[in-house]
């Protein structure tokens, strides 16, 4: 397959339906998992996997672990340091179509103002048509891991694992469609 099976266009990330998560190891023993509350993105969907896109953009303070000690720990300094670097983002270099509804998507991470490329894992989940308004939904999961001492989060090593595992469920959305009059 050298397009995703969708129609062409672009299509925003449903923020109700989506979930950008990670987890992390603590002190080898459990494991602890969060999410980013607010996040923007788009899925710009072209003739070929060549001329097909992801942005992705988090706000650093939005980190949510359900711990607000933890969270204000993890948006400081030591960690994401958020007053000085309020935004995550991931834009796509390259999608590769692995079969069977799987692909490689390839793209430069930057956290902490330090950009790294990074390789997530994609399923794609189908697509359904949204009954209140007629538009697109498409659906999407992805994996990774990353090393959080690549992107500058030195703090806490050995304490708190160097991997980092990526864990989102993307729904984005096409422009409601009107029918024609």
């Amino acid at each position: 397959m050298s397009s995703l099976p969708i129609p062409a266009g672009t299509y925003a990330i449903d923020d109700w339906h989506s979930q950008l998560g990670f987890s992390v190891r603590h002190l080898g023993i459990s494991t602890v998992r969060g999410s980013f509350d607010k996040y923007t993105g788009s899925l710009v969907v072209g003739d070929d996997l060549a001329a097909t896109s992801v942005t992705i953009e988090a706000e650093m303070g939005s980190a949510n672990t359900g711990n607000p000690g933890r969270d204000g720990h993890l948006q400081g300094e030591d960690f994401f340091d958020a007053a000085n670097h309020p935004t995550m983002s991931f834009r796509s270099t390259s999608i590769a179509d692995q079969g069977d509804n799987k692909f490689a998507l390839t793209g430069d991470l930057t956290i902490r103002g330090t950009t790294k490329p990074v390789t997530l894992d994609v399923s794609f989940n189908g697509s359904g048509v949204f009954p209140m308004d007629q538009s697109t939904h498409v659906g999407f999961g992805a994996t990774g891991t990353i090393k959080r001492t690549d992107f500058g989060v030195n703090y806490g090593v050995p304490l708190v694992s160097e991997n980092v595992e990526l864990n989102l469920d993307l729904q984005f959305v096409a422009p409601a469609t009107t029918p024609a009059a």
